[in-house]
């Protein structure tokens, strides 16, 4: 197939081709249809972002809520801190799981200290008695 153009028309697909090369970021919008998450004194709201401990909400951040989330779909099961990190942020962990820990430190601060437990050298587990 060839295709041939008059010179407005090549000005204008030369336009068009600089707007498709340039880089376009493109906000993909996750809506999560899995059920509240609900333990003796604690409820996990996904599709609202809601948690609530013994009726009354509690603020989280975006990433404590991802990380206590996360933990609270594998209730019982110990994750390791890089499990955690490359689920939540959905990039491959580098080595520097900080955020993780200091997720888990305010999740701890907000819910008790029993909410989350850490199993000494491997990782963490959501506590679902809490």
């Amino acid at each position: 197939m060839v295709l041939t153009l008059s010179d407005a028309e090549e000005h204008i697909m030369d336009k068009v081709m600089a707007v498709l090369s340039e880089e376009q970021t493109i906000e993909h919008i996750y809506i999560p249809t899995e059920p509240a998450l609900t333990f003796s004194s604690l409820e996990i709201r996904p599709q609202r972002r809601q948690i609530l401990l013994n009726g009354k909400e509690i603020e989280l951040t975006t990433r404590e809520f991802d990380v206590l989330y996360y933990l609270a779909q594998y209730a019982g099961q110990v994750l390791t801190a890089q499990q955690i990190y490359e689920a939540v942020s959905g990039e491959s962990a580098v080595c520097d799981y900080h955020s993780v820990e200091s997720s888990i430190y305010s999740i701890r601060r907000k819910l008790g200290r029993d909410a989350i437990l850490t199993v000494r050298g491997y990782g963490y587990k959501f506590n679902p008695d809490i």
